[in-house]
């Protein structure tokens, strides 16, 4: 029999939600870090479309697995199925249903014979696995849990460390004498980070060292699958803005309160409503078809149409400098429910739509990080093209298609009649885009869209 190792290091994982690349990403890093075992923490299926692959990988590196909340629903589904259908949210049933039609009968059954929680001694340090807590699997345990609750925990489990999940938090505590230890999620992780989380634990002579990791993974590829797999396409935001699909709907209410309040600004500054909207429009599909090169999400996107809706507001003072009068309304606006960070940007985008391109000698923009200073000038840059493409206030281009290649970015504009005007302004106003992506911006007429 081979000497017992001195020390060991476990790879935790928890929460995969059926996301392969986030896990294979993980198992890979775990083993360029020495890990001699893995533990799974349950929720192994989930919002990503590959559960067969994720559990059958899981057991050829001979994790060590338990079930969670989420596995148990799936495997409930024929039961429950009529039931949710009444009262669950159609994505979080349509994701329930996904997984219990594509999980294949070996897997299915591979799922139910897991057990809930194990009791494992390691290098003199007796552990127990759970999903939840000790009390319950359905239990949310974190950094901000009450200190009395884990004291009754670890009374109730009884071992020196408690290693949790579903909670999707990475933390470590310690009170009466154990260990709480979650790893985070790694396919499905939240706190606005997207990268795979898990922990790495080492295991020494009756102690505990605990390294939480973050891992890049492919996340285009879990967002092209689900797609392809007919998933909800609210899925895409939960994976790229790491938020759960309530959090995601507390974000969109925010954002409706947001985007009243930028209305009203806009209003009382009488603005032109068709010629603004237009622009907000034209900007948006620029922003969407260039997303491969701007590398952009939903949030950044948000800012742009605030930008855009606000970009001539300045008008209500006069036409000379209402570029930079935009950017003080937008600043000293008491309705408009943003941050300093998230008004800056915003009023940035609207006063860079014309004249000056950004400069570390501006106020406002040396403020800003190195990364917020690139999304104003990408969305910045992209609203000036389309300010440009409506220079005759008359909507004449109604359709955008871009095309992008090493060498140049190429919009194409379909119009109902004449673009004359549109075109001169808008290859005028390439100049920001041209600078922040090192490449000629092309713009032209395919056609006309009637």
């Amino acid at each position: 029999m081979g000497r017992k190792k001195a020390s060991q290091t476990i790879a935790l994982l928890s929460d995969v939600h059926g996301n392969m690349p986030a896990l294979e990403a993980v198992l890979e890093d775990a083993a360029g870090h020495g890990a001699d075992a893995i533990w799974n923490l349950g929720d192994v299926v989930g919002y990503a479309p590959f559960p067969n692959e994720v559990i059958r990988r899981l057991r050829d590196v001979h994790a060590a697995n338990i079930v969670g909340n989420y596995d148990l629903k799936v495997l409930a589904f024929e039961q429950k199925q009529e039931q949710w259908k009444k009262h669950k949210a159609p994505e979080k049933y349509a994701a329930f249903q996904w997984n219990w039609e594509h999980l294949s009968e070996e897997d299915r059954g591979f799922l139910a014979s897991l057990p809930a929680r194990l009791k494992v001694e390691v290098n003199g340090l007796d552990v127990l696995l759970v999903h939840g807590s000790p009390a319950s699997i359905d239990e949310l345990l974190g950094a901000d849990t009450a200190q009395r609750r884990l004291e009754e925990l670890a009374v109730k489990a009884g071992v020196d460390v408690i290693v949790c999940g579903h909670s999707h938090e990475p933390f470590v505590r310690r009170t009466r004498g154990a260990w709480f230890v979650n790893p985070g999620s790694v396919g499905r992780p939240e706190g606005g980070d997207w990268r795979a989380s898990y922990a790495l634990l080492e295991f020494r002579a009756g102690r505990l060292n605990v390294a939480h990791r973050r891992v890049a993974y492919d996340i285009e590829r879990v967002v092209r699958a689900t797609d392809a797999a007919g998933l909800p396409r609210e899925f895409a935001a939960v994976f790229r803005k790491a938020r759960s699909l309530d959090q995601l709907r507390d974000q969109a209410r925010q954002s409706d309160k947001v985007l009243d309040a930028v209305g009203a600004l806009a209003r009382r500054c009488d603005y032109e409503r068709e010629h603004t909207h237009q622009v907000t429009k034209l900007a948006l599909e620029l922003f969407d078809q260039l997303e491969g090169l701007h590398k952009m999400g939903p949030e950044e996107r948000f800012w742009l149409k605030c930008g855009a809706l606000l970009h001539d507001i300045g008008w209500i003072e006069g036409q000379k400098g209402h570029h930079k009068t935009a950017l003080t309304l937008i600043l000293a606006d008491p309705g408009l429910p943003l941050g300093r960070r998230e008004r800056e940007i915003v009023g940035l985008i609207a006063r860079y739509h014309r004249k000056a391109l950004p400069s570390a000698e501006h106020q406002c923009f040396s403020h800003l990080t190195a990364k917020d200073q690139h999304r104003v000038s990408v969305l910045a840059g992209i609203l000036r093209i389309a300010d440009g493409l409506d220079r005759s206030h008359v909507s004449v281009v109604r359709r955008l298609e871009c095309h992008v290649s090493d060498g140049r970015l190429t919009v194409m504009c379909r119009a109902r009649g004449r673009a004359e005007a549109e075109l001169r302004a808008a290859r005028k106003k390439v100049d920001l885009l041209e600078r922040t992506f090192n490449r000629p911006v092309v713009v032209d007429v395919s056609g006309s869209a009637e």
